[in-house]
């Protein structure tokens, strides 16, 4: 066991120099600073644990191997997570990364559970490894590059907030799933085998909507900070055209990662109603139900969502809305019209850049193009001018082992 675990903590030890090596070699966009200090502070940090697993190992004293061999198990468990997600935002950077983080760092800065995080994201699907060390945001790479599709990034935020309130939203959603459960047992039951599958039936629906919840509030999130941009980018980057956008078999269902794309839109569209926005509310609905009387598509959630659900459902999204606190898009932000790199936030520019698609998107790549370098160049020249980042001002620190 010894000689296993001292070849074991050799190996990381070559690991952690392998990506300390690399990470130094690479050029990166001055967005990403802060969290290569926090990545290099995370290697270093291994390596002191690893150095003192290998002294522990030489003094050759048995009845120090337990505390060693977990010790070398947790530190395996960081130095893989740093190789596998950490250090990839680094070690695959290029200049084209810098309007997403710009909109990523923005966005932690504008929310004080995440001020201290620094942005960090990788290609790959939308989505994000909200770990509490660090998260790293997964984003398409030709949406990466554009305005238009910047506001689904909100969205993945929401699952980063959730983390951060994790006991109270998981408690809400809990709460729902009860009265999910309550609003489905019909009024009189029988006492058979009927009876039963019924139940069975409605406990699968009710933790189906324990994750539903999740993907639900994120995109009131979403919406929160983005207004209209966000309901424009959902709506076009999740319409497939396809039936499964508005329905799926009840086993595809149970227990699935998201509810029907329509069910989402529906939610959104309401939201933004009751928010001010009821125009561009029925644009979409039309919309939706165009393509689904084009592909004869049929609105079918088979159980798992039915009207007497609703108002439980928006009450809870309501409050975990409260819980979270996203930062609400103003009204001028909605409104747009224009847009000032000095003084204005990226918000509105994104709810600008879809004014300008709508009403002439064969001009619009050139328009883009103009706006995104306005709001780099400004980036650029507050970085120069030393202005300092909340993400500068405390890196999140690697917990000790036992």
């Amino acid at each position: 066991m010894q000689d296993l675990l001292m070849r074991r903590n050799q190996e990381l030890i070559h690991n952690i120099e392998v990506l300390l090596d690399s990470i130094d070699k690479v050029q990166i966009p001055e967005e990403l600073q802060p969290y290569k200090k926090y990545v290099v502070q995370m290697c270093k940090t291994l390596q002191g644990h690893i150095n003192r697993n290998i002294a522990h190992l030489r003094l050759d004293q048995i009845d120090i191997l337990d505390d060693v061999l977990s010790n070398t198990k947790q530190v395996t468990q960081y130095v893989r997570l740093l190789s596998s997600r950490l250090s990839t935002p680094l070690l695959r950077a290029s200049s084209s990364d810098r309007l997403s983080l710009y909109i990523i760092g923005w966005l932690h800065k504008e929310h004080p559970q995440t001020a201290n995080y620094p942005p960090a994201f990788v290609d790959g699907g939308c989505s994000v490894f909200p770990f509490e060390l660090s998260p790293v945001y997964f984003f398409p790479s030709a949406e990466q590059r554009g305005l238009l599709y910047q506001p689904l990034l909100f969205h993945e935020f929401g699952h980063f907030l959730y983390v951060r309130h994790k006991p109270e939203m998981d408690d809400l959603v809990s709460e729902l799933r009860q009265d999910v459960t309550d609003l489905l047992v019909p009024v009189s039951q029988r006492n058979d085998r009927y009876a039963e599958e019924q139940a069975e039936k409605r406990q699968v629906i009710a933790d189906t909507w324990y994750i539903w919840a999740q993907e639900l509030f994120c995109d009131a999130v979403g919406f929160e900070i983005g207004g209209p941009s966000f309901l424009y980018a959902f709506s076009s980057f999740v319409g497939g055209l396809h039936q499964g956008d508005f329905s799926r078999q009840p086993k595809d269902l149970r227990l699935s990662d998201h509810p029907v794309t329509w069910l989402r839109v529906r939610f959104l569209a309401e939201w933004a109603a009751t928010s001010g926005f009821a125009d561009l509310a029925k644009a979409i609905e039309e919309e939706w139900s165009m393509v689904a009387q084009i592909i004869g598509a049929v609105e079918d959630y088979h159980g798992f969502y039915h009207e007497t659900l609703s108002k439980a459902i928006k009450d809870t999204i309501q409050d975990m809305l409260t819980e979270a606190s996203p930062r609400k898009h103003t009204d001028s932000e909605a409104t747009a019209g224009g847009w000032s790199p000095t003084s204005d936030s990226p918000v509105r520019l994104l709810n600008w850049a879809w004014q300008i698609y709508t009403n002439d998107y064969e001009q619009y790549p050139t328009w883009e193009a103009e706006q995104i370098e306005l709001l780099i160049s400004n980036a650029t020249y507050n970085l120069q001018n030393g202005e300092q980042s909340e993400n500068d001002k405390g890196v999140l620190s690697l917990k000790t082992f036992a």
